[in-house]
């Protein structure tokens, strides 16, 4: 099975829209996932987390007895998390299709 090509790409254009787009919706976000039950010591799996910040935002809210472990073929969620001192995050660079892909014994 072929890999997927994100059409939007990886670029730094891309990425720093991504990040306006995560501060934008931020308030939205934090009320859904409050309202999907991510609360303190939870473990969370973001797929596909682009520049993280919805597993940053996640990470504040199960605080730091929770995890966040977030899958992107981008390296940037990883950056920005080490960066903002978030220690419950671990990111993961591969594409969500190779982490799905049913394993064979």
């Amino acid at each position: 099975m072929s890999e997927t090509t994100y059409v939007l790409g990886h670029s730094r254009a891309e990425i720093r829209r991504l990040k306006n787009q995560g501060a934008m919706l931020r308030p939205i976000t934090e009320r859904l996932l409050r309202n999907a039950g991510i609360d303190a010591g939870m473990r969370v799996l973001d797929l596909g987390c682009g520049a993280g910040d919805v597993s940053m935002l996640a990470a504040e809210l199960v605080g730091p007895a929770g995890s966040i472990v977030g899958i992107d073929r981008s390296h940037v969620a990883k950056e920005r998390a080490r960066e903002s001192g978030l220690r419950q995050n671990t990111f993961v660079q591969t594409s969500v299709r190779s982490v799905l892909r049913p394993r064979t014994l």
